[in-house]
């Protein structure tokens, strides 16, 4: 339980596409250190790993911000933006598992749930869960908690939305609001990110048309 996002990808990612991937998020990286995202490796300690076979990071388990016992399951109210943002409340409300936060916010520890993106899906000696309607396609997600690291997850996604195209199917628990922060850093710096959008009706990331100015 928790705020989540998810994904069905290929089995095995060519290296050209995974390659373009790495290459544009890792464009990303120093942009996300600017907007006080410090990422770190799985565990929330080191370096992450951003290489031609995976990606793999955290947020930083010592990130210096101030401990704050409020902040428990947290999920992003409507409206939520931004990453730690000195004008919002923080934990402004509840849902029925913990609080809600105005902001990506952490309780003095920013790391979460591991979020990894492998080339090639590992052989955990348990098949993969599989798209019913792509059965080439298989499950993996990530659980942010909404901490300030969830724009850099957020980013990944876009980014290989935009290269895997249909050989990659993206969701989450928010709502489009909620995946702003990182449209708006992949448009600075790459280019491209406002054309997609999370579907209304099913939570889905999908390329929208864009009108004309």
């Amino acid at each position: 339980m928790g705020y989540s996002h998810y994904w069905y990808k290929q089995r095995e990612v060519a290296p050209e596409k995974f390659d373009a991937i790495v290459a544009d998020f890792s464009k990303l990286v120093i942009a996300l250190d600017d907007m006080g995202v410090k990422l770190a490796g799985g565990r929330g300690t080191g370096l992450p790993e951003i290489n031609s076979e995976i990606v793999r990071f955290n947020g930083s388990e010592n990130c210096g911000h101030p401990k704050n016992d409020a902040v428990v399951i947290p999920w992003p109210s409507k409206g939520a933006t931004g990453v730690m943002d000195p004008k919002a409340v923080g934990v402004d409300g509840n849902w029925f598992a913990g609080t809600t936060l105005d902001t990506r916010m952490c309780g003095g520890d920013c790391s979460y749930e591991t979020f990894s993106f492998t080339r090639v899906l590992p052989d955990k000696g348990r098949p993969y869960a599989h798209d019913d309607e792509r059965p080439d396609l298989f499950f993996d997600c990530c659980k942010t908690a909404y901490r300030p690291y969830d724009v850099a997850v957020t980013a990944f996604l876009i980014v290989a939305k935009n290269h895997l195209g249909d050989d990659i199917k993206v969701s989450s628990d928010g709502e489009d609001e909620q995946w702003y922060d990182a449209k708006r850093l992949c448009y600075i710096n790459l280019g491209y990110g406002p054309e997609f959008a999370l579907d209304k009706e099913n939570g889905e990331l999908k390329r929208k048309q864009l009108s004309a100015a």
